[in-house]
């Protein structure tokens, strides 16, 4: 009787221990994009590695909900993985709104380099006392102009025209530093207005150049890369804390993993792009910057107000190639 009471006892202890711990994983775009491959990845491997132990299912914006409506889950441990922009981030901790600024970084490379290193590290203990736990960060890709009836090869190409950028004031002051006119009308309007000569250019990243079909009416595509986009893969602290630090080792581990692989996916995934819209006619250029930088003095000034927020910039402009 007693051996058999233990047999099942232990029996019930080998069940718990093996069933798998489901998280509840969130990013805002859909399967086709690298970012929700890199989550994929993430929850695959993790489940491979911790032996079944821990199983992950992917919500989106149209299941769960915009970023703006899934940060208070994150932070109640409603939703236990997430892929955040800046934004939410800079809310809680300010200083990180450097990373948001124009023409910061060079491309993705530089940006990881600066973000995986001993300054990324920094900014992920100071979160960390914020309530956000960063296991690694993600390549968003890169934004950059593009133009209906002549390429912006040259800052003096930019006098006067009108450009549709998001309605942020470091956006906006951007584009008036190099001397055009910034046009705040909403995204789903862009195509309309391109056509009919209302907006002379917009800004976006490469894949979203080519999925909104904006590329028929404005064939010219300047790699400017103005915008380098960060996302950082968040785990709730509720969750996190649950985890023994063998678990926690894992899961920075299988993270980093995901990490390489999506700037690996999202790089792949631009090549493409390029390869088919220069086939359908698409001409690309690269914007001569030499002197972009000394111009955006007065777009960086309400950004660069704090020691700790220069200081940053300074770090990271000394990481450029």
């Amino acid at each position: 009787m007693l051996v058999r009471s233990v047999v099942t006892l232990l029996s019930l202890f080998y069940l718990q221990a093996t069933v798998a711990a489901d998280l509840k994983g969130w990013v805002l775009e859909d399967s086709q994009y690298p970012t929700y491959q890199g989550l994929a990845g993430f929850f695959s491997t993790l489940n491979q590695r911790s032996g079944g132990r821990f199983a992950g299912k992917i919500g989106g914006r149209d299941d769960v909900g915009n970023q703006k409506k899934i940060v208070p889950m994150l932070q109640k441990g409603e939703l236990d993985v997430a892929v955040l922009t800046v934004a939410p981030l800079a809310d809680a901790l300010p200083v990180l709104e450097v990373l948001q600024l124009p023409f910061l970084f060079t491309d993705s490379d530089h940006m990881l380099k600066v973000l995986d290193g001993n300054i990324g590290k920094e900014l992920e203990a100071k979160l960390a006392a914020k309530g956000y736990v960063v296991l690694t960060w993600y390549d968003g890709g890169s934004r950059s102009f593009y133009s209906r009836g002549k390429p912006l090869r040259w800052i003096s190409d930019f006098r006067d025209k009108n450009i549709r950028v998001a309605n942020r004031a470091v956006m906006k002051s951007m584009v008036g530093a190099l001397d055009a006119k910034p046009s705040t009308q909403d995204f789903d309007e862009v195509a309309g207005l391109l056509a009919s000569g209302q907006l002379d250019a917009a800004e976006n990243d490469l894949i979203s150049y080519e999925t909104t079909g904006h590329y028929r009416i404005a064939p010219y595509y300047t790699f400017s890369h103005h915008t380098i986009l960060p996302l950082a893969l968040v785990i709730s602290t509720q969750r996190w804390q649950t985890l023994s630090d063998s678990d926690r080792t894992l899961f920075r581990a299988v993270a980093r993993d995901s990490a390489i692989a999506e700037h690996r996916l999202q790089g792949q995934r631009e090549d493409a792009v390029r390869v088919k819209l220069e086939k359908e006619g698409v001409k690309f250029f690269k914007l001569d910057s030499a002197n972009v930088i000394a111009r955006m003095k007065s777009t960086y000034a309400p950004v660069l107000k704090s020691p700790d927020a220069t200081d940053l910039a300074v770090q990271i402009m000394a990481f450029r190639k």
